[in-house]
């Protein structure tokens, strides 16, 4: 009997334990989402850049703003890589900024997309900031929630990038292997962040697979934490470049597909 007692008691605290944890779980309500609806790219959340620059990492696209590069079709978001001449290069794609039309401090994030798979191409997902409170790259951060290398499709980058100037910038990290046929770019996944007040994890398919935190970024004396200031959006597929080499022309066209972005904020207690 006094066996059976324990057991009936230890049953309770666990029960109440689960229900605590049920009640702390964090619960978000969605504030912004782009659903790419109708036949255009929205201009009223969304801006183009043009230019042959790229990001500065000797990618060899030139990024236009024509319908052939990106263009809105059945509910998706089509980001298209090309081989042809156009002005100063010999390749073609488009970056897409939200930048002073959606921009954001905290919050759970969630982008699916299917990503393009070859040699030299380089589609990616992340946040700058918009305001540059601390000076420029990397010193006011960036937040790459997904890049893959194009020849390497099982393998996703989750990365923060922050000061002091360049040659003695940082990061901080992690690759993650999909052990499936095709890795990442076999079907459509889900790439997320949910990032707090100095704090900023990483998600893939709804697993957690990094965690960046204010320590990691100020361990150097003078660097500041720049993660808890406003960012905007980027989507792009460069082509070529420092990080994934020169591509191969037989597989062009390509995609970068996106399905939606999602952006929640905490419900306050």
């Amino acid at each position: 009997m006094n066996n059976m007692k324990l057991l009936l008691a230890a049953f309770a605290v666990i029960t109440c334990l689960s229900a605590g944890a049920q009640t702390l779980k964090e619960k978000w309500k969605l504030v912004w989402s782009e659903d790419f609806k109708g036949s255009k790219l929205d201009t009223t959340r969304w801006n183009y850049e043009v230019n042959d620059i790229g990001g500065g990492n000797h990618e060899l696209q030139y990024y236009t703003a024509r319908d052939t590069n990106a263009y809105v079709k059945n509910g998706m978001l089509h980001i298209r890589g090309l081989k042809e001449d156009y002005l100063t290069r010999h390749y073609t794609s488009a970056r897409l900024t939200t930048r002073n039309k959606a921009d954001f401090t905290f919050g759970k994030i969630e982008v699916r997309a299917k990503l393009p798979a070859g040699r030299g191409m380089w589609p990616a997902i992340w946040m700058m900031p918009t305001d540059d409170k601390y000076g420029g790259w990397p010193v006011s951060g960036e937040i790459d929630i997904m890049e893959i290398k194009g020849q390497y499709p099982d393998t996703l980058y989750g990365t923060m990038h922050f000061g002091p100037a360049p040659p003695h910038n940082r990061h901080k990290g992690v690759l993650t292997e999909l052990e499936v046929p095709g890795g990442y770019t076999n079907a459509f996944h889900t790439y997320g962040i949910e990032w707090k007040k100095d704090t900023i994890a990483w998600y893939v398919d709804g697993r957690k697979y990094f965690e960046g935190t204010k320590s990691d970024v100020t361990n150097v004396a003078g660097v500041p934490y720049p993660f808890n200031e406003r960012f905007h959006f980027i989507l792009n597929l460069a082509i070529g470049g420092e990080f994934v080499g020169k591509p191969d022309d037989s597989i062009f066209p390509k995609e970068f597909l996106v399905d939606y972005i999602k952006v929640w904020e905490p419900l306050r207690p």
